[in-house]
């Protein structure tokens, strides 16, 4: 069975590898990579060409909605699914990460079960195309 590959990026190193830890756990799910910013997150989904994408909103250089922006601006050959994370559930914010293509927001702190079990949803998500 294929294991869905999974991207991280989160600037607070503790959260991103107690993130990781926990999906490494599951035998269905692996992490391929940790982004520390915008940047690299970027970087590492054109390289890595994860499936699912857990992006923070606030990080360095450039913030979640600007990797969103990036992903469906820049030519990319696998664009991931892409699940939001934020400390602020800010309507404005949320309505521009679902419109920008993300699959999920989650506000922080949040239950890990619940977004692992979110990650294993998308597996079988298929976006509708308009």
């Amino acid at each position: 069975m294929d294991k869905l590959s999974i991207l991280v990026a989160d600037d607070n190193a503790e959260f991103a590898k107690n993130l990781t830890n926990y999906i490494e756990r599951e035998q269905d799910m692996q992490v391929i990579g940790i982004a520390k910013d915008g940047i690299e997150a970027v970087e590492m989904i054109k390289n890595t060409k994860p499936d699912v994408a857990i992006i923070d909103v606030i990080m360095p250089r450039l913030d979640g909605l600007g990797v969103l922006e990036r992903i469906n601006t820049d030519p990319i050959e696998k664009k991931p699914l892409c699940i939001i994370l934020s400390a602020v559930g800010q309507d404005k914010i949320t309505a521009r990460a679902l419109e920008l293509g993300a699959q999920y927001y989650v506000v922080k702190p949040f239950d890990i079960g619940l977004l692992v079990k979110r990650i294993k949803d998308l597996k079988f998500y298929r976006p509708t195309r308009s």
